[in-house]
């Protein structure tokens, strides 16, 4: 019944999370009651992992507490997980699903790894696949023909329960699965179309010229001092904290959160009086003990590079990032944004770190096990927006000691919109896609020192942390490279 309410946007992601914890309380009520062996409310066993070299798992799980809260026996294998430990454990446990999670474009070339491995060991059992950097598309035509079963894509958690759901009844599994052949096929047939026209398309070359000004003022910071904040007070991150993302993105309350709040809309008042209450006892408790680390750099521009010199000596090249161009106009690149080797100038770039995670994963899964499941999403979604709060804060000092601090009627929203001069741009995503660049920040601000590490796959532990490049660049804006 929850699944159809949700289904028919009746219910939200929070909602869902209350439901299952009357529903484990009921059970755990019930069950000295019920007979020692019987399996028969079972529908199937589902083992669940983040892929190698990705620590995301604010939404694995999420799908662990729904799955097993509507009658799948659910082996969470964590995360970073290896293809050949998930070998192991199919080998062990025999599940009749496997579940695949991860967050970033890297983590999505993995799942096609992941499924060539399986495939040599003659494993077939239908796989689920999920993730922000997904796409059916991609499912179907990379994830997919890697791969002897059925590869299928689940855009959220209860879509994760529906498949789950179908393919645990034989009739409804016969039918999805035929679907999902002929779905697959079409999308297989379109993209050798789509390559073979964008292959017979002659390109007219184009020499790319960026138009970005390269006579706007160079702005000189402050100090070339590595800033190092530990145990930064939550309070003072707090008006930073964006609950349209944490009440609206992470806990699924639809429409403009400030608004429903303003309006005493009930669930938004109860939504914010769990985030509240998480936010007092964090701060009262310090589970969340936020950190941060920023500096800047003496840099120039040469072609699609961007070289950093070493601060106290400003002819020594100490990195160089090569960043991606846009094949169409604009034509815009990063190394666009500050002036040139060829023009003499020497102009700046920072470099920041921030983290809100330490500890938390370990928290929330306690409160998981104790069957405070609101609580324990509510938590790492706090995190996770605290780490971005914190990020914004940083950045807005940044400004400040830049030279340019935001004008004094500068609203929190219009921050939260990146209205601001300048930007910043973090590793993994659209303008910089690539996430091994965080290893040459790595090296330049060192945020061990804040207790972030860098996974084989160049992704943060903890899960909330974020770090990021920082131009000052008046024209400077997000925009994608492909």
């Amino acid at each position: 019944e929850v699944g159809r309410l949700f289904n028919d946007n009746q219910l939200i992601v929070a909602e869902v999370l209350q439901s299952a914890e009357v529903m484990k309380a009921s059970v755990a009520f019930l069950e000295p009651h019920m007979e020692k062996q019987d399996s028969s409310n079972k529908k199937g066993k589902v083992l669940l992992a983040t892929v190698k070299g990705d620590v995301h798992d604010i939404g694995k799980n999420l799908v662990e507490i729904i799955l097993s809260n509507n009658g799948f026996e659910v082996v969470d294998l964590g995360i970073k997980v290896t293809p050949s430990d998930l070998i192991k454990q199919v080998q062990s446990e025999k599940p009749d699903i496997i579940g695949l999670s991860g967050l970033l474009v890297k983590s999505a070339q993995q799942m096609v790894l992941t499924a060539q491995d399986l495939k040599q060991q003659k494993i077939s059992l239908p796989i689920l696949v999920g993730g922000a950097a997904l796409s059916r598309k991609f499912t179907n035509t990379k994830i997919s023909p890697e791969y002897e079963g059925a590869v299928l894509y689940a855009k959220d958690a209860m879509d994760g329960l529906s498949l789950s759901n179908q393919l645990s009844n034989e009739e409804s599994r016969v039918k999805l699965l035929d679907e999902h052949k002929k779905k697959q096929e079409a999308a297989l047939s379109r993209a050798s179309v789509q390559r073979s026209s964008s292959e017979s398309a002659t390109a007219v070359a184009v020499k790319p010229k960026s138009t970005v000004s390269t006579t706007v003022p160079v702005y000189y910071p402050h100090d070339f001092e590595r800033h190092l904040i530990s145990d930064y007070p939550v309070a003072q991150i707090e008006p930073f904290i964006n609950m349209q993302m944490l009440i609206g993105h992470h806990l699924g309350l639809k429409g403009r959160i400030s608004k429903l709040l303003e309006e005493k809309n009930e669930k938004a008042v109860h939504l914010k009086e769990v985030v509240d209450g998480l936010l007092a006892k964090a701060k009262a408790e310090r589970w969340i003990r936020p950190s941060a680390i920023y500096q800047f750099f003496p840099a120039q521009s040469d072609g699609n590079d961007v070289i950093i010199y070493d601060p106290s000596d400003k002819t020594t090249v100490i990195e160089r990032f090569t960043f991606p161009r846009q094949p169409k106009e604009p034509f815009l690149c990063l190394a666009d944004y500050i002036r040139s080797v060829s023009s003499g100038e020497m102009d700046y770039v920072g470099f920041f770190s921030v983290t809100a995670g330490k500890g938390i994963r370990q928290r929330a899964v306690e409160l998981k096990e104790n069957g405070q499941y609101l609580e324990s999403h509510a938590l790492q979604a706090l995190a996770l927006e605290t780490a971005e709060g914190l990020a914004e804060h940083i950045h807005q000092l940044m400004r400040d000691k830049w030279g340019f601090p935001d004008p004094t009627d500068f609203t929190m929203q219009e921050r939260f919109s990146a209205k601001y001069q300048g930007q910043r741009y973090s590793f993994g995503y659209p303008a910089c896609p690539d996430l091994e660049d965080q290893k040459k920040l790595f090296q330049l601000i060192r945020p061990e020192d804040i207790g972030v590490e860098l996974t084989d796959g160049f992704m943060m532990e903890p899960e909330a942390s974020v770090t990021a490049m920082v131009f000052a660049h008046p024209e400077a804006r997000y925009f994608n490279v492909h």
